[in-house]
């Protein structure tokens, strides 16, 4: 299955409230990866999985090193959702703690992590809402150490000649639903993630055009609530 920023921006007119309250969901939910793609297609599943208890100590610090390892990165996304949700927009991110997902029109909406905070903004109605990052899962790989067996464990681990999938779980509360890891791996880099929540609708972000390393204005990751003007 290919999804094009073509049939992207055709498929943004869904968006509405009850597509909103979905976007703000599944990506406080997916607001977890990095990674770079040349055009932005779904990765082929795995012809030959491994179960998780075949994923190797080397493979997991692999992975959690390369992870550890990206400092900054800026990059254009592409969500989709399997009951029927697009959206489009930016990605900005600096580890440790802080990271903006900035969505194209019509979507009305921001999602900023402060280093403390995580945001999710409805400019429509002014109304922020507020996060713990442990909370969420962008607390993963935002945090200054980087692990996959700390809060969360692996449930499955498929490996083929050209990707590797790791699903994992938070240990807190396993039946909240899923995120999956999409990488290559040579060279190692991650190409997208799936979040599966506890009613099985799935939510897929593709990153492309990234940046890595560059310098970022650090006023990209500050709130600031827009207050209407009362009148005279």
């Amino acid at each position: 299955m290919t999804f094009t920023r073509n049939n992207s921006k055709a498929t943004l007119h869904h968006i509405g409230r009850k597509s909103r309250a979905m976007i703000a969901a599944s990506v406080i939910a997916t607001a977890i990866g990095l990674g770079a793609v040349t055009s932005v297609a779904f990765l082929p599943q795995a012809a030959h999985a491994q179960s998780a208890d075949k994923i190797s100590p080397e493979m997991i610090a692999k992975i959690e090193n390369y992870l550890a390892n990206i400092t900054t990165l800026k990059a254009d996304f592409v969500q989709i959702s399997s009951d029927g949700g697009a959206a489009e927009g930016e990605l900005f991110m600096e580890r440790p703690g802080k990271m903006r997902f900035e969505y194209n029109p019509p979507a009305q909406i921001l999602l900023v992590s402060t280093g403390h905070d995580f945001i999710y903004f409805d400019k429509e109605i002014n109304a922020p809402t507020y996060f713990d990052i442990d909370e969420t899962p962008a607390g993963i790989i935002l945090a200054k150490d980087i692990s996959l067996t700390d809060k969360v464990k692996v449930v499955n681990f498929q490996r083929t000649a050209e990707t590797i999938r790791v699903e994992l779980v938070r240990k807190s509360d396993p039946g909240a639903g899923s995120v999956t890891l999409v990488f290559a791996e040579k060279p190692m880099q991650l190409r997208q993630w799936i979040v599966t929540d506890p009613t099985g609708i799935e939510t897929t972000v593709t990153l492309f055009n990234t940046e890595e390393g560059l310098t970022l204005d650090p006023e990209l990751f500050k709130f600031k609530r827009i207050w209407p003007q009362s009148g005279n």
